[in-house]
């Protein structure tokens, strides 16, 4: 009987050790981080990018009492802040912040339809009405727009690519005959603050020219990107 309870007496001391390890190795594995999340920690790098940029495409009135090929460019500085983030593996994810266009300037010159080459015709239109919008590309119906001055504002408004969203605008109308008209903008500034772009961070325009010929009126209109490099 004696035996008998000694060796229970071992195989208990025996279990209360097994018990004691097993639960420092729990508290060791809970305390100490695994490789994959060691592994995770983030390093981001920030840069300020400013940039010049200018895009031109060809547009038509084509109501037949205007008849006018109108050839639009604007032009100006983006400025934004590009971040590159280094994760789990080595993976590299970008995205980009504070965005900004500044002093986008827009001319528009008019045509004899078809051609709007440089071997085309230039023509004088009775007046003319430029107009700028500017919005997200990817269609943020709240990109945290804001304009330096007036006469830029944001509103809700209908987009080429995009439908109704938030966007800046600016309208500048002629009333004197010309072949050549341009939509002065220096100094201004329109900001995107909203959330990181976590794509291709591209702004889009709508450009519209409103072409008068005596007493009938028609819309060119073009549809552009601006992205990081």
């Amino acid at each position: 009987m004696k035996r008998f309870l000694g060796q229970r007496s071992l195989l208990m001391v025996a279990l209360g050790v097994i018990l004691a390890a097993l639960a420092t190795t729990a508290i060791t594995a809970q305390a100490k981080p695994t490789s994959k999340s060691s592994s995770s920690a983030k390093r981001v790098s920030t840069t300020l990018v400013t940039k010049n940029f200018s895009v031109t495409k060809v547009a038509f009135a084509n109501d037949p009492k205007v008849k006018t090929c109108v050839r639009i460019t604007v032009y100006g500085t983006f400025q934004y802040k590009k971040n590159v983030t280094i994760g789990y593996k080595g993976m590299t994810f970008r995205s980009y912040t504070d965005r900004k266009i500044i002093s986008p300037t827009m001319t528009a010159k008019t045509f004899a339809a078809p051609r709007c080459t440089g071997a085309g015709k230039a023509v004088r239109v009775s007046k003319a009405s430029l107009y700028q919008r500017w919005y997200a590309t990817d269609c943020t119906f709240n990109p945290g727009i804001g304009v330096s001055a007036l006469p830029w504002t944001v509103s809700v408004a209908p987009t080429i690519t995009c439908g109704d969203v938030t966007a800046a605008q600016r309208k500048a109308s002629f009333s004197s005959a010309a072949a050549s008209y341009r939509q002065s903008n220096s100094g201004k500034v329109v900001s995107f603050g909203g959330s990181p772009s976590q794509s291709h961070g591209c702004l889009s325009l709508d450009a519209s020219v409103q072409v008068y010929k005596k007493n009938a009126s028609d819309n060119a209109d073009a549809s552009f990107k601006v992205c990081p490099s």
